[in-house]
Order: C-alpha cells, then sequence, then structure tokens
C-alpha cells in the first residue's frame, strides 16, 4: 500500500464513520419523537428497545454511507486541488477507483459478518420486549394465522383460523394421501381444540374414498388423534425473515417448500437481503464516475444532492421490486436483484462515456 492509498483508506474510513453514525443518529432519533408517545413501556425498556435498534440503523445505512464519504472526500480533494494533481502526476481515474471500491468492498463483507448474526439476534429481543415476553422462546413470538395450507408426511391441512394464544384450530379440512398422490380420506371439523397433548376435533365429519366402493360419510361431534402435529409445529410457518441469519432463512424456506408451502415472500427477503451486500460498491461506481471529472472541482452540495437522488430513485425501484415480488408476479431471484443490476447498468454507461 502506497502513500496515496493510506491517505485514501484514512480519508474515506473517516468519513464513512461520521456519515454513518450521524445518519443513523439521526434515523433512530426520528424514529424516537414519532414513536415514544405511543410506546406503553417504562423508560429503562424504551432505551433498551431503541438500543437493540442500533445494529440495524447502521446496517441499513452502509450503502448510503459508503456513497456519500466517496463524494465527500473526493470533494474535498477537488476543492484543494488535489484530484487536478494526481491526474498531472500521471494518476488515472481508474487507479483511484480501485482503492475506493476496495475499501468499500472490505466494509461491505465486514458488515455482513457483523450484522448477520446480531440484527436477527436483537430483532427478536425487541419484539419480546414490544410483546412483554419474557421468556427466551427461540421462535417467533405470538401470531394468530389465517387461511393457510400445510403439509405433514401424507397429510395436507387446510385451516381456516389459527389462534396461537388459545390453541384453536377454525374451520379445518384434513385431506390423507395415498401412496400414489390419491385422496383416501377427508376430515373437515369446525374446530380443534389443543389439550393434554392432543387435538380435540368438534363438529365434523370423514369422508373415505375405498378404490372400490363409494365414499362413505361419518359425522361425529368430538374426535381425538386426527392431528399429530403440536401447536409449536405451525410457528414456523409464519417466521419473520428479520429474526434469521440467512443460512437460517436459507434453511427454512428449503424446509417449508418440502412440506409444499409456499415460500415466495421469504425467497424474495432471502434475495434482497444478499443484493444489499453488493449494493454499496455499485453506489461507489456511481459515486466515482461523478465526482472524479478531471480539470473540475465539486461543490459538497452538489455531491450531498447527487447522493440523495441516487438513494431516492434506488428506494423507489427497491421498494417496487419486493412488493412486485412478494407479490408472487415476478420470480423472487429478479425481485431482489433488479435494482442492483439496473444501478450497476447505469454505472457501466457513465464509465463506457467517460472512456
Amino acid at each position: 500500500m502506497d502513500t496515496l492509498d493510506k491517505y485514501l483508506v484514512k480519508e474515506m474510513i473517516v468519513y464513512f464513520i461520521l456519515v454513518l453514525l450521524g445518519l443513523s443518529v439521526l434515523f433512530l432519533a426520528v424514529d424516537f419523537v414519532s414513536k415514544v408517545w405511543s410506546i406503553s413501556l417504562p423508560v429503562n425498556k424504551v432505551l433498551t428497545l431503541y438500543l437493540y435498534k442500533v445494529p440495524e440503523a447502521l446496517r441499513q445505512f452502509v450503502p448510503v454511507a459508503s456513497l456519500m464519504a466517496t463524494l465527500l472526500v473526493v470533494s474535498t480533494m477537488s476543492k484543494q486541488n488535489e484530484v487536478i494533481a494526481l491526474y498531472a502526476s500521471g494518476i488515472s481515474t481508474f487507479r483511484m477507483a480501485c482503492t475506493f471500491i476496495s475499501v468499500v468492498a472490505a466494509i461491505s463483507a465486514i458488515s455482513f459478518v457483523v450484522f448477520d448474526p446480531l440484527v436477527p439476534t436483537l430483532e427478536k429481543k425487541r419484539q419480546m420486549l414490544e410483546k412483554g415476553i419474557e421468556s427466551t422462546e427461540s421462535n417467533i413470538l405470538d401470531f394468530n394465522r389465517d387461511r393457510f395450507w400445510y403439509r405433514s408426511g401424507s397429510v395436507i391441512y387446510n385451516v381456516g383460523h389459527f389462534d396461537q394464544k388459545k390453541g384453536v384450530l377454525e374451520d379445518i379440512n384434513l385431506f390423507m394421501l395415498t401412496p400414489s398422490g390419491g385422496i383416501s380420506q377427508r376430515v373437515r371439523a369446525k374446530k380443534a381444540t389443543f389439550a393434554d397433548n392432543d387435538w380435540t376435533a368438534e363438529d365434523g365429519f370423514k369422508t373415505t374414498y375405498p378404490e372400490t366402493h363409494f365414499p362413505t360419510v361419518k359425522t361425529f361431534t368430538s374426535e381425538r388423534g386426527l392431528i399429530p402435529e403440536k401447536p409449536t409445529d405451525y410457528k414456523t410457518l409464519e417466521v419473520q425473515p428479520e429474526t434469521m441469519r440467512l443460512r437460517e432463512l436459507r434453511r427454512f424456506i428449503s424446509r417449508n417448500k418440502s412440506y409444499g408451502l409456499d415460500t415466495t415472500r421469504q425467497q424474495v427477503s432471502y434475495h434482497e437481503r444478499i443484493s444489499m451486500v453488493f449494493t454499496p460498491i455499485i453506489f461507489v461506481l456511481l459515486g466515482i464516475v461523478f465526482a472524479l471529472k478531471p480539470l473540475k472541482t465539486q461543490s459538497v452540495a452538489k455531491g450531498v444532492g447527487f447522493c440523495f437522488l441516487v438513494v431516492f430513485i434506488y428506494l423507489i425501484i427497491f421498494r417496487l421490486m419486493v412488493s412486485v415480488g412478494k407479490g408472487g408476479y415476478l420470480p423472487p431471484i429478479i425481485a431482489g436483484w433488479t435494482p442492483n443490476f439496473i444501478f450497476l447498468g447505469l454505472a457501466s454507461i457513465m464509465i463506457w462515456k467517460r472512456k
């Protein structure tokens, strides 16, 4: 590492840390002011709640801080005629760009290694604190689920509503499958209540489909032993991606796919989180092309304005693609990576025009 690299790395890291901390503090302060009056928790728990939010705030501003730090470094150098001096010494744009990209790539890698395990852990604690739950159970909290399908071995469930607190399934249809994939029996029940380590189905009927006879129907007022799962098994249906590490989310998707469940939303979140690791590098490419213009100085105000414009457009495309992907209108991998590809293409075009 020569003198130029040491200088650029030092300046880049200093500006990056200052911008990252500034944006994160501003974000948390605005969030605190807007929500503090609606949070019915003691002061010490409110402070703990926002302490849990700090890593997530830092992680989401890494791309913005990378872009803004690059623009501030180059703007300062241009203002002091250092960029002109570098060009006069035979230092090319590509030479300086490599240093900026290397620093940001290292920052992205470090942030992923640090925040991937830290943010989900603190997100679980934050949700438990908001819900007033003191236990340290590994999976997510309370939830009610409407109209879902669930598969376990040779049985497919269709449940109208699941009340996890009361341990009640409502409007249940069970389809028992044959080895060839046909339906051997269907059970319909108004509700099922979990007690004594088993479900009791109430007010329903069983339809049996023999291979050589007509279907037969038998009604019942209550019957046990029809549902082998426990209430905690259904929690895995609604685990939030934000509370899982990337590898845990990948396993969750793989497992639920084998059950025949729709994992579109989780797959979009998975690809979205991977693509965000590379977003700072793409942002820096745009910043370098904008800022490193020979014999032209870039004001700080112009650099900050460009930064906010890039981030604003990126967020619009990002939110649009994620919403469309989670709605099932685009493959998850396309929904998660499209914003990065668009901005990478834009940076490539700008670099090509500079040749």
